[in-house]
């Protein structure tokens, strides 16, 4: 991703936030602004016309975020809005929380189940990854009915497999190996 727009988009607004000592409030913004985008379709399709002009943009954007946001948050949304770059902004918020994350020590794992974590379960699966990895875990759960059992974890592109479904078909693949 180095390299990649967003991640020159990304690294420029770490910079400055970290320069300014508002790395904290401008991610936290990130986050939310990232949530409000992925639930509005309608609002990037706006904003990512050609035939819209950049100052009728500006003035919805100001109407819906100026109040929301920080001015360091806002006029980057703006920056990213007059360079026609909209449609890249969920991958730049991506890499601006990975660069944050890097900086705090943390992983976002991901654990999928058959049903909700009970608290127990989850703070003694925090503990684990936490002295497994030497980072602050920021734990997700997914319900996924298909893998009958078990757990699964997703992190950096990694999934270690867990599952019922899995050491199922383990099996089958090792059963249909000796038959063959």
């Amino acid at each position: 991703m180095k390299g990649s727009l967003e991640a020159n988009y990304a690294e420029a607004l770490f910079e400055l936030c970290n320069e300014r000592d508002i790395l904290d409030e401008v991610h936290s913004e990130l986050l939310w602004l990232s949530e409000v985008i992925e639930n509005n379709n309608e609002l990037i399709k706006f904003l990512n016309a050609p035939t819209v002009e950049s100052e009728d943009k500006k003035n919805v954007l100001k109407n819906i975020f100026e109040s929301q946001l920080s001015k360091t948050s806002f006029d980057f949304l703006c920056v990213v809005a007059d360079k026609k770059r909209i449609r890249y902004l969920s991958k730049i918020i991506d890499s601006f929380n990975s660069l944050y994350n890097d900086e705090n020590n943390i992983l976002e794992v991901t654990a999928i189940t058959t049903v909700p974590l009970s608290e127990t379960l989850r703070k003694k699966l925090i503990n684990k990854l936490e002295s497994v990895s030497k980072k602050k875990i920021v734990l997700s759960e997914r319900i996924d009915k298909s893998i009958i059992g078990g757990i699964v974890l997703e992190y950096n592109n990694t999934q270690i497999q867990g599952s019922i479904k899995h050491r199922l078909d383990e099996l089958r693949d090792r059963i249909n190996s000796v038959i063959a």
